[in-house]
């Protein structure tokens, strides 16, 4: 391509070798949320919190007789606490663009929405995985000298899956922030929203299944009812929060799980593109 200037001499417009890929933008985008001090200091701060929490939750119920064989199950008492955490860190990979205006310098590098919203889902879920199960698996080893013989194995392949379904559900939370906040652009609406589905709505559901036995079904399909099946490999964990409610099988509550994540993520596919 070549201009003519007022002299009339021609000036060729520059070749640009490369092309964008979803590579580069899976790149690009693991340097953005690498780079925030925020992703690091949150991250940080949570898993801090997880692991002590659940450590010394395990080693508490060591020592009451009655719990002794319940300990090690606590590992994972504090994985709410987190749960608010990566819905912080899914809303920000997106609102805080909006907010900054940094989307338009990330759409003018990923013309290809798709693209762009993929890449952010992929990076964000690795993050968010590699938080929960790591958080869990440091509880387990610093619970594990004080429980002794109590403690759970990882060779066991049901109580191994305690750390890995952690991080599956901390990933599933995050996806769902992030659909969220592609369709609101909002920080404060995001989170707003999935705190709300996780943990502000089951109250008054529960307080009304005292007088309507329907709404237990409700709170079956909440996303913290489902998430106990992702998060605990036995098929027992599918029940509801719902004391005596079973609606769902162990497969069911793990497909409404990743509905709950997939979703929203679709909507804000077609919204976005």
């Amino acid at each position: 391509m070549t201009a003519i200037t007022a002299s009339g001499t021609k000036l060729r417009a520059p070749r640009i070798n490369g092309h964008q890929t979803f590579g580069r933008a899976l790149r690009s985008e693991w340097i953005k949320i690498r780079s925030l001090r925020s992703t690091w200091v949150t991250s940080a701060v949570a898993m801090g919190v997880m692991v002590l929490f659940g450590a010394a939750t395990a080693i508490g119920y060591h020592d009451i007789p009655e719990q002794v064989d319940q300990a090690k199950y606590q590992i994972t008492s504090a994985a709410p606490f987190g749960y608010i955490i990566v819905a912080v860190l899914g809303a920000l990979q997106v609102t805080g663009e909006y907010a900054s205006g940094q989307i338009r310098s990330s759409l003018a590098a990923v013309p290809r929405r798709g693209h762009l919203l993929l890449a952010k889902a992929v990076v964000l879920a690795i993050v968010s995985f590699l938080l929960g199960s790591l958080s869990v698996f440091l509880s387990w080893a610093i619970s594990k000298p004080f429980l002794g013989e109590h403690a759970g194995s990882l060779t066991d392949a049901h109580y191994a899956g305690y750390i890995w379904g952690s991080g599956l559900v901390f990933a599933g939370i995050a996806l769902m922030t992030l659909g969220i906040g592609f369709l609101l652009r909002s920080t404060a609406g995001a989170i707003t929203v999935v705190v709300s589905l996780l943990f502000v709505i089951l109250l008054p559901l529960q307080l009304a299944a005292g007088q309507w036995n329907w709404v237990n079904k409700i709170i079956a399909y909440l996303p913290i009812s489902v998430s106990s099946a992702m998060s605990n490999p036995l098929p027992e964990a599918a029940q509801s929060s719902a004391e005596g409610a079973q609606f769902l099988t162990h497969g069911q509550s793990i497909a409404v799980f990743a509905a709950w994540a997939l979703i929203p993520l679709i909507a804000a596919w077609f919204v976005f593109s």
